[in-house]
C-alpha cells in the first residue's frame, strides 16, 4: 500500500524547477559524444537537476565488446577537450570522465550478454549550486534546525518527482509531527503509516492529495533523525 512513484539517482539539490525549455536547453548546451557501432540512445527522463546543476543522461546499447567501447569514448572525449581523462573501474564497470567547456561527462560501460555492452554517458554543468532550501517546494519543507544533505528533482512525460534526504536535530515525534502539520495544511492526507509500535527508531507514512503521493520515512540514527522524502505528482 505504501506505494509512490520513486527516482533513483545519486542524491542532491534541486535549483530550480525543471520545465521542457529547460530541459531542452541543458541538452543544446551539452557536448555531444559520437555513439560506437550505431548503437540506441534512450534518454533518461526529460528533465533532471543534481546538486543544482542540471543534468543529462543517456542509456546506449552498443552491439560491440566493452573494450571497444571504451576505447572509442576515450578517443571521443580526447577530441573535445584536452587534460587529463579520469578512468577507473567500479564492480567490474569502466568509468571515465573529463570536463569539456562547462560540462563535466562521466561514461560508465558496462558488459552485456552476448558480446554486447551498454553505456551510460551522464553531462553535467559545471557551476556552484544554488541555495539549497529556496528549491524545495513548500509541501516538502523541512523542521527547523535540519540540514539537507540531497535532493534529486526529475521530469519524465507529465510527471515530476523528487527524492530530498535531510537531517533533523528535533525528536521523533517533534519531526513526525512538523511533517503531519506541514502536509496537512496543504490538503495532504496520511492514508497509511507503519504505526509507532511497529519499530519505535523509525516512521514510515505515505500522504496522497489528488494524484500526487509523498512517502516519508523518519529514522533515529547515532547523530540525529534521517528524514526521507519521495514524492511525486503532475508536472
Amino acid at each position: 500500500m505504501l506505494k509512490v512513484a520513486l527516482t533513483a539517482v545519486v542524491a542532491a539539490v534541486a535549483a530550480l524547477l525543471v520545465d521542457s525549455a529547460v530541459a531542452q536547453q541543458a541538452f543544446n548546451n551539452a557536448p555531444k559524444l559520437s555513439v560506437p557501432g550505431g548503437g540506441g540512445v534512450e534518454r533518461l527522463g526529460d528533465a533532471m537537476v543534481i546538486n543544482g546543476r542540471p543534468v543529462t543522461i543517456d542509456h546506449i546499447v552498443i552491439p560491440l565488446p566493452a573494450a571497444d567501447v571504451v576505447h572509442h569514448y576515450r578517443k571521443a572525449l580526447d577530441e573535445k577537450s584536452s587534460g587529463k581523462i579520469v578512468e577507473y573501474r567500479l564492480k567490474g564497470d569502466r568509468i571515465l570522465g573529463r570536463r569539456i567547456g562547462e560540462h563535466f561527462v562521466t561514461v560508465r560501460v558496462q558488459t552485456a550478454r552476448n558480446g554486447t555492452s551498454e553505456a551510460w554517458v551522464m553531462t553535467t554543468v559545471v557551476q556552484p549550486p544554488a541555495a539549497a532550501d529556496a528549491a524545495l517546494p513548500s509541501h516538502l519543507a523541512l523542521p527547523a534546525g535540519s540540514r539537507l544533505l540531497s535532493n534529486v528533482e526529475t521530469v519524465d512525460g507529465g510527471r515530476r518527482a523528487y527524492t530530498v534526504i535531510a537531517t533533523a536535530d528535533a525528536a521523533m515525534s517533534a519531526t513526525q509531527d512538523f511533517v503531519k502539520r506541514n502536509l496537512s495544511d496543504r490538503g495532504f492526507s496520511l492514508v497509511a503509516s507503519d504505526g509507532s509500535s511497529v519499530d519505535p527508531s523509525r516512521r514510515v507514512m505515505l500522504f496522497q492529495r489528488g494524484t500526487e503521493d509523498v512517502m516519508v520515512t523518519i529514522a533515529d540514527g547515532p547523530k540525529g533523525r534521517t528524514l526521507v522524502f519521495n514524492a511525486s505528482g503532475p508536472k
